[in-house]
């Protein structure tokens, strides 16, 4: 029993593949900024951060997570404008990457469909 090897075809589709969902992934990201700035998020934050303040103004043990919540709602935003920030320059290179398969699978599909020359022999030679 002969275990078959994938073909090149197969292994540039998956690799494809996996850059596509990669790059969706990553994509479709961060929804959280909403077009905000990072004064924006630092002043949600403060917000947040006084409403833990005087909500749980003599108990420590419920203000630690309420601050928690504020810092991981912040990283949040922050990353949001992040993403936004960066989106362009995503989308361009996933063109790129798509453009860059879409050739190389064309050039594989047209050696594919070359014939070889006839080779020389005495009886074709010049």
């Amino acid at each position: 029993m002969s275990i078959q090897r994938p073909t090149f075809h197969a292994v540039v589709l998956a690799f494809a593949m996996t850059v596509a969902l990669a790059v969706a992934a990553f994509a479709s990201g961060p929804a959280q900024a909403a077009g905000k700035t990072e004064a924006q998020c630092g002043h949600e934050f403060d917000q947040c951060q006084n409403t833990c303040n005087t909500e749980h103004k003599d108990d420590a043990g419920k203000r630690a997570p309420c601050v928690a919540r504020c810092s991981g709602l912040y990283a949040a935003c922050d990353a949001g404008v992040a993403y936004d920030k960066a989106k362009p320059w995503l989308e361009e290179q996933t063109k790129k990457t798509k453009r860059f398969f879409d050739e190389l699978m064309k050039k594989f599909d047209d050696k594919k469909k070359t014939p070889e020359p006839p080779k020389k022999d005495k009886s074709n030679s010049i």
